[in-house]
């Protein structure tokens, strides 16, 4: 289906080649990017084609050639933007570019965030498939990670308790458009800046502290703390300008928390599981069960 949409399109296939991207397929030309949905039906491409169309020129996002359905898949082809994948070339990054890249990923993910909201909704995810949607669901989901042998009922516990200040906390948060997947992988570099932001599949609609998350794990999760340490004056001032935004402490770190649940319980049921992500996601649950911030409370600290 790619090959047949490249040709329609007049590609010189000669040097395709695949792309990364775990929900859908994705093939790269010297001028081109095709993606095409892994399955037939609804997906996430069509939609997303639309929301581009809405994001300010300074996201970076890729110009879209054309897009549609093929034997029930859907597709978007859009222009190829110069750069390589951020975490590809991050081992290759000293202190200064990666200092510089993160805060460059949150100015990019801060134009996002001022796209009207009312525009953005009907072409937004209703809700993203890493939280759950309501205390309920939040809590039959900690039940599940500890069924699975994933965490102690102690730690599901405070776990619990600390996502109980989420859902308090949760009604006076403002919302805007998410990128919903902000990370390395969906972030183009190029020429010592980083230049696009990509993968909108998840955006959605709600407090930027889901956003901000992502940011503030970079220099404040688990991993090697000298390989850390010199991003966190960069998302200290990240986060000095965005937390009141997007909700307070107790939001980012619901969100937080939600999110490594869902790693964590992705992993355990996964045939050939990521040991590094499953340890990651584990470490991060078992600090915030704590209930004084986790690997976040020097970030969150007075």
């Amino acid at each position: 289906m790619a090959e047949a949409v490249l040709r329609d399109h007049g590609a010189d296939l000669g040097g395709a080649r695949r792309g990364r991207g775990w929900t859908n397929a994705t093939w790269l030309t010297d001028d081109l990017v095709i993606r095409v949905a892994s399955t037939p039906g609804p997906a996430d491409l069509l939609r997303e084609r639309r929301l581009a169309e809405l994001l300010p020129v300074e996201v970076g996002y890729p110009p879209v050639v054309d897009a549609g359905v093929r034997q029930g898949h859907e597709w978007v082809l859009s222009r190829r933007v110069t750069g390589e994948n951020l975490e590809e070339v991050w081992p290759s990054l000293d202190a200064a570019a990666r200092a510089r890249a993160v805060e460059q990923m949150w100015e990019r993910a801060r134009h996002v965030h001022r796209v009207d909201v009312a525009a953005a909704a009907p072409h937004a995810r209703s809700r993203s498939p890493f939280f759950p949607g309501s205390p309920a669901e939040a809590a039959a989901a900690l039940d599940r990670l500890v069924s699975a042998g994933g965490l102690a009922p102690a730690q599901a516990k405070g776990l619990g308790q600390a996502l109980d200040r989420f859902w308090a906390a949760l009604p006076g948060a403002p919302v805007a458009l998410n990128h919903g997947d902000l990370c390395t992988p969906n972030t183009l570099w190029h020429d010592g800046e980083v230049v696009a932001l990509l993968d909108f599949e998840f955006a959605v609609i709600a407090p930027i502290a889901i956003d901000l998350n992502e940011v503030v794990k970079l220099a404040f999760g688990p991993g090697d703390p000298a390989g850390r340490a010199p991003l966190q004056a960069a998302v200290r001032r990240v986060a000095a300008a965005a937390l009141d935004a997007a909700g307070g402490p107790d939001v980012l770190v619901g969100y937080s928390i939600m999110l490594e649940m869902w790693v964590l319980a992705h992993e355990l049921a996964a045939d050939d599981p990521d040991e590094a992500d499953r340890a990651n996601a584990a470490a991060m649950l078992a600090a915030f069960a704590e209930g004084d911030g986790g690997h976040f409370a020097p970030l969150l600290a007075p």
